[in-house]
């Protein structure tokens, strides 16, 4: 998916966020998102549709011992968009999730100008630069999201996971997405006591234990 308007659209709505944050972390089927999210089954099966349709996740069916096939949810595209709203400036940038983007520019003519064109020319020149510098941090950032993610899914790949409740992984996933945040930060983000959030975090590093053993 690479239409702006598309994506924005899609996640303006606060539902929508939800529900993307939570299928980033790992595949849901519409029941387990309207329990976990406190939203109706209705409201979920009707903005997972949207998504589908917009490109943004893809449904996939898996058989299950406690009754019929469920139909999983997980996305389907990365993307990164900026927005820059300053005096005489407003620029909405999708980032490019790491191909290579420069353009070769033509070296203009050289023609006889006056003073006030030249200065026009300087400083076109000089916001041409700025945008140049700013399309290498744009690359540079997309390299290290890229990387970012690397590191959470490899720790992730080599976790037992079938070990983990759904609140123990939702908790591992925030540790990782959030390292500077201390067991108090995590427990007001998730709404669990600190205490208990600090066993599970005991509980996550005796698995870690087990999977070095």
């Amino acid at each position: 998916m690479n239409d702006m308007d598309s994506i924005l659209a899609i996640v303006e709505n606060p539902t929508r966020r939800r529900i993307l944050q939570a299928v980033v972390r790992e595949p849901h089927y519409p029941l387990q998102l309207s329990k976990e999210l406190g939203i109706s089954q209705q409201a979920i099966v009707k903005n997972l549709n949207l998504m589908e349709k917009e490109g943004i996740l893809v449904s996939y069916r898996e058989s299950s011992d406690r009754g019929p096939e469920r139909i999983f949810y997980r996305p389907s595209s990365e993307f990164t968009i900026t927005i820059d709203m300053r005096n005489n400036m407003f620029e909405v940038r999708m980032i490019p999730t790491g191909e290579d983007n420069k353009k070769t520019e033509e070296k203009p003519k050289e023609v006889k100008k006056t003073p006030d064109e030249r200065r026009l020319e300087e400083v076109r020149a000089r916001i041409s630069q700025i945008d140049r510098q700013i399309s290498e941090f744009d690359r540079r950032r997309s390299e290290m999201v890229r990387e970012r993610n690397d590191l959470i899914n490899q720790f992730l790949h080599m976790s037992d996971l079938d070990n983990l409740d759904y609140e123990h992984r939702e908790l591992l996933y925030d540790m990782l997405n959030r390292p500077n945040w201390n067991a108090e930060d995590i427990s007001k983000k998730l709404g669990f006591n600190e205490s208990l959030v600090s066993r599970m975090i005991d509980d996550i590093l005796q698995c870690c234990r087990q999977m070095d053993r």
